[in-house]
């Protein structure tokens, strides 16, 4: 009878203490970098998109004169069963830590060209103060959010834009292996 007790015990203990299976986050066996990457001048009088940058940048200012810039990233999606994004990068040089993710609705690799192709809001990521992995603080559906997100078809390409939020800021980057934007995936 007490050894019955004690295995009655342990099966709530165990019970109480453990996760769904849905809930464990996942660990990313690799990362994809993007395939192309894009500045985007939000300039009204002929936006204007720049390819080729070392340094990618989201940047607002009320003194740009409407030259807001925005950074598209192409990616191509591997076989896999989860993807989701992360941003880690440097601290941000001036004005609002959040940004806005979008998928497009046709990429944009090919430069000179104009327009965003702007399409879904993915959400809003948080940089951290002194840099590092931003952190998700608003999603809008499960797609590319998370370590639980479906990856969408093998060899899918699509087009990520990074849009600043508020009046004044500016966030530069590189990409390499675990800096910048990239698709982890299990």
């Amino acid at each position: 009878m007490a050894a019955n007790i004690r295995l009655l015990i342990l099966v709530a203990f165990v019970a109480a203490t453990a996760s769904p299976l849905n809930q464990i986050p996942l660990i990313a066996t690799s990362e994809r970098q993007p395939q192309a990457a894009v500045i985007h001048d939000n300039y009204w009088g002929g936006p204007v998109n720049t390819c080729n940058q070392s340094t990618l940048r989201v940047y607002k200012s009320p003194s740009s004169g409407g030259h807001d810039l925005s950074t598209m990233l192409t990616f191509q999606y591997p076989s896999a069963t989860n993807c989701w994004l992360e941003f880690n990068t440097p601290p941000v040089q001036r004005g609002s830590r959040f940004v806005d993710v979008y998928t497009q609705w046709a990429i944009v690799d090919q430069c000179p060209s104009t327009g965003n192709n702007r399409d879904r809001n993915l959400g809003r990521l948080e940089i951290p103060e002194s840099g590092g992995k931003a952190t998700w603080i608003a999603v809008y559906g499960d797609y590319l959010v998370g370590p639980n997100s479906p990856c969408p078809t093998q060899g899918k390409i699509e087009g990520i834009e990074m849009v600043g939020v508020g009046d004044d800021q500016d966030l530069r980057w590189s990409q390499s292996d675990g800096k910048g934007l990239r698709v982890l995936f299990s």
